[in-house]
């Protein structure tokens, strides 16, 4: 009786064993999974941030230019003709109340910024994947893990690595 209590002790010790070693690689296996969707949602953002940002920034620097072109004709037209000078200061100031303040360096500055703040966050998924792709290579192939890793279905996961061409420093 008492080898028998001691049999089914050891066969229940045995499979509870092998079913936290299971979720356990089930856990970091899902970690590396939601590390890599977490690099696709910061390219997605940076997919579809970027390109409004600078449509943003390039309205805001045309209507600027085209602001500035004329109040340099106005200005050019002060000199030549000194009897229109009071309705021609009338008018930049009416220009000048209707734009109070120029944004675009204001513009260019905050889609830098933006820039750069998802390119961080892009690092920074980046970085937690292979952290986590590094945590599940070392965990499935240790023991007792690496005895049932094959059974499971885990195998080792690749890092986020840049290619030779991206390793290069750009010239453009």
């Amino acid at each position: 009786m008492v080898y028998l209590a001691v049999g089914v002790g050891i066969i229940v010790l045995f499979a509870v064993s092998i079913i936290v070693i299971r979720n356990r690689m089930i856990g970091a296996r899902n970690l590396v999974e939601a590390s890599f969707a977490d690099i696709d949602a910061q390219l997605l953002k940076r997919y579809q941030l970027i390109p409004k940002l600078i449509q943003i920034a390039q309205g805001y620097a045309s209507h600027e230019a085209k602001l500035l072109e004329e109040l340099a004709e106005k200005r050019g037209s002060i000199w030549s003709a000194d009897d229109q000078f009071p309705q021609i200061l009338n008018k930049i100031n009416v220009i000048k109340e209707a734009n109070p303040d120029l944004k675009a360096d204001l513009n260019f500055e905050k889609l830098m910024t933006q820039i750069r703040e998802t390119e961080d966050h892009l690092l920074y998924s980046r970085q937690f994947y292979n952290g986590a792709v590094e945590a599940y290579n070392r965990m499935i192939s240790q023991i007792p893990y690496s005895f049932f890793s094959n059974a499971f279905g885990h195998s080792s996961k690749r890092y986020v690595q840049a290619t030779n061409e991206q390793q290069n420093i750009p010239t453009s």
